[in-house]
């Protein structure tokens, strides 16, 4: 029986991404993942400072993001793609839009580097109660978004948050420890 190729799943717009491809190095220190191509072909023109992981990533147009809490898991799922007993950090993330104008939140990716500097691995397991960044973000409005990644333990006390949310302004970057 010859097998034919693995059918991959189809990534949804708001799907958190780990970049793997050889293109994905640094841009910068303050931007160490690429941004994402959008189709608009927008380009960031609204830069913010990274900040702490207990801080929040300020934009001059008044967004605003932070990590609003860290939580710890365990997946206890079994069967196809389960990974019984991975250890997983669950990021509970806030963007506040004091902007004068609405966010599509519909393209919004999530990295998690480890204290080298590696991408983790983003976790879906249903005990992680993930829940992405999705839709449009009025003026004035805020919303909250859950992410989990396999942060080993050994990492936990150093590492890079970057959310990539739309083209206009530059990756939020947090950098310090979780929990």
């Amino acid at each position: 029986m010859i097998a034919g190729p693995e059918p991959s799943p189809s990534p949804s717009a708001s799907a958190t991404v780990v970049p793997t491809s050889p293109t994905a190095v640094p841009t910068s220190a303050s931007q160490p993942v690429p941004k994402v191509q959008r189709s608009d072909g927008a380009t960031p023109t609204i830069t913010a400072k990274p900040a702490d992981t207990d801080s929040k990533v300020s934009y001059s147009d008044g967004v605003v993001l932070q990590i609003r809490a860290v939580s710890f898991g365990k997946e206890t799922g079994k069967g196809p793609g389960a990974f019984p007993g991975r250890e997983f950090a669950v990021l509970d993330l806030e963007i506040d839009n004091g902007s004068d104008r609405d966010l599509s939140l519909d393209t919004v990716v999530v990295t998690v580097l480890d204290k080298d500097g590696q991408p983790v691995n983003p976790v879906y397991a249903e005990e992680a109660k993930v829940a992405d960044f999705v839709g449009e973000l009025k003026a004035g409005k805020k919303v909250k978004a859950a992410y989990a990644f396999a942060v080993p333990k050994a990492s936990r006390s150093k590492v890079t948050v970057v959310v990539d949310f739309d083209g206009v302004h530059t990756s939020a970057v947090f950098r310090g420890g979780l929990g």
